[in-house]
């Protein structure tokens, strides 16, 4: 999708698609999960914003979805070079509480870096599971 606030939409309608067609989910869940990928959406649309206006070539974000029945893996991919960071600090900070809240909603979350791109990871649980040790070390490469 490209980098545009309207990407941010369009990924929560995709997520709340995939999420709708697994029919025990609970409500909780899907609200976690579409929270999640809206700021790793927004703030990887702003990244890669950033770097257009310098450069102007269009480089498009991509959004993953795996659903399983423990969890849900999201990821984010995005040609920015910078690594997601904590910003905004303050009593009412405009932004920059994307990532407090995905730390707050995620089981994991990790980041991969490749020549031409990164990807943020997240995996959100269902309500009342946590990942087994074993289940941390399958997810992350």
């Amino acid at each position: 999708m490209p980098a545009a606030p309207e990407s941010v939409t369009q990924a929560r309608r995709f997520a709340e698609g995939v999420l709708a067609e697994v029919a025990e989910l609970d409500a909780d869940h899907v609200d976690d999960v579409v929270l999640v990928v809206s700021e790793l959406i927004t703030n990887a649309v702003r990244e890669v914003a950033r770097l257009n206006r310098a450069q102007d070539d269009g480089r498009p974000v991509h959004l993953g979805l795996a659903v399983r029945p423990r969890w849900t893996h999201i990821s984010a991919v995005d040609t920015a070079p910078d690594l997601p960071r904590e910003t905004g600090h303050g009593p009412l900070p405009t932004s920059g509480r994307g990532i407090p809240i995905i730390r707050h909603l995620a089981a994991m979350t990790w980041v991969e870096r490749a020549d031409e791109h990164k990807t943020v990871h997240v995996v959100v649980t269902r309500t009342g599971v946590e990942l087994t040790p074993e289940e941390r070390e399958s997810l992350k490469p």
